[in-house]
Parts: C-alpha cells; structure tokens; sequence
C-alpha cells in the first residue's frame, strides 16, 4: 500500500526479524519543527512490529533514542519511546525535532518467534 502524503521512506517491505533496520533513509530537520512519520503495517506470521525513533546530531552519528519524561511524586523519569504493533495498522507519529539535526527509524520484529511476512511502508511530511 503507498501512502496519499509525504515523501516515501519506503515501500511496502518484509520487516526484519531479530534486528532493528533503518527504515529508508535518516531525516535532516534543519529548519523544520516537526515530522510525521506515517506507516501501514500488515501484520504477518510474527508476533508484532517494533518502530523506534532516534534522534543524531550529525549524519550517521551517534542514536538517541527519543524518551518521554514523565514526573511521579517529583521523581522525574526519562524512557525511551517505541512503538509496538501486534496486528495490522495504519497510522502516524509526530515528533517535535525542534534543535535536532537528524532523526531516523528502525524497524524490526518485536520477538524473535517465527519467520516475519509482514510489511511496512512507510512515508513522512515535515513542517
């Protein structure tokens, strides 16, 4: 299935078993405030997706991953974010990449279980 909005990042593509993959390609953001990562995923014989987003400073740099911070009784908490699908979706994520040079996202299986035939493409607008 493609996506009505946005450049592709990529087609519908088989996701990758045990290991996060890069999805297309890293995202510069200079100039732009947010990206929204839009995404079909058609579920197959694994048990579910994992996306991860991450933020780089430099192309090819090193990964933050992108955490929420979350206050409970004024302990504050950082935790990476991800998003796990266990049945077919469509839907998007926006990030705010206010001050970050690149952000990329990976793709992989969320267990290591069976041989993956589900798919996900994948496309993004900026603003």
């Amino acid at each position: 299935m493609t996506h009505p909005v946005g450049e592709t990042l990529q087609a519908a593509t088989v996701i990758a078993k045990t290991t996060q993959t890069l999805i297309g390609k890293e995202i510069a953001c200079g100039g732009y405030e947010f990206v929204t990562l839009f995404f079909v995923y058609t579920k197959g014989d694994e048990t579910g997706l994992k996306i991860v987003p991450s933020f780089m400073q430099s192309s090819g740099g090193t990964s933050y991953p992108y955490a929420t911070n979350t206050d409970t009784g004024g302990a504050k908490t950082l935790t990476d974010t991800s998003l796990t699908l266990t049945a077919s979706k469509t839907s998007y994520m926006t990030f705010d990449v206010r001050g970050v040079a690149y952000i990329k996202f990976t793709q992989g299986g969320s267990s290591n279980d069976g041989t993956p035939t589900g798919t996900l493409a994948a496309s993004y607008t900026m603003k």
